[in-house]
């Protein structure tokens, strides 16, 4: 099953956010300053051709129909993962 798209305005909550960023990797009691990243995110739009599917289970996964690929995770996630990563490295290189 397809799943509808989330509307432009979506404004998640704190908890969604903070799910997300933990999720992420990021401590969310010592690393604040990521928290963008985890709001970016969970806002960012599915790639061009990707949509978001439910199983017959019930579980949700993202879907290429123009390349017929799948997977479990937004197709960003590691996006965001690195641009964490990044941000660490800044910040530990900045002190």
């Amino acid at each position: 099953t397809v799943l509808a798209e989330i509307p432009g305005d979506y404004e998640p909550s704190e908890e969604e956010v903070t799910d997300y960023a933990k999720w992420l990797g990021i401590d969310t009691a010592q690393e604040q300053s990521l928290m963008w990243i985890a709001r970016e995110g969970i806002k960012a739009p599915l790639p061009q051709g990707w949509k978001a599917c439910k199983s017959s289970s019930g579980d949700i996964y993202y879907f290429n129909f123009e390349t017929s690929e799948s997977m479990w995770e937004h197709p960003l996630d590691n996006k965001y993962r690195q641009l964490c990563r990044r941000e660490r490295e800044k910040a530990r290189t900045a002190s």
